[in-house]
């Protein structure tokens, strides 16, 4: 049996939980960058350049439920509202809340 960290469950809990409800952005409660690994995310690449703070994320137990065919997850700090404006901008649509990142789908055709 694969026994998962407290902290990465806990992780996935927020994640799960914030996604079952009307979903939109929450208030950033720090404004400065942590990893998006303290979050419970898989970063893969900075997303959609890479000088860009969002990231393009892995599968993980955190994103599992969120997943959807035919569209990837992002994550953007929750600061970063200009980055996030972007991302909707290009089709992104915000899916759930985590800790201090905020996820967002979009179509797998705007991944490059």
């Amino acid at each position: 049996m694969t026994r998962i960290p407290l902290w990465l469950a806990l992780a996935g809990a927020t994640v799960t939980l914030s996604a079952c409800q009307s979903v939109a952005p929450e208030e950033p409660t720090i404004f400065e960058y942590t990893s998006p690994e303290i979050s419970g995310l898989m970063p893969v690449r900075a997303f959609p350049n890479p000088d860009d703070v969002c990231q393009l994320l892995g599968d993980s137990t955190a994103t599992a439920a969120l997943e959807e065919d035919g569209r990837r997850l992002i994550a953007c700090p929750k600061h970063e509202k200009g980055a996030m404006e972007d991302r909707r901008k290009q089709g992104a649509r915000v899916v759930a809340n985590a800790t201090h990142w905020v996820i967002l789908s979009i179509s797998e055709r705007r991944v490059r």
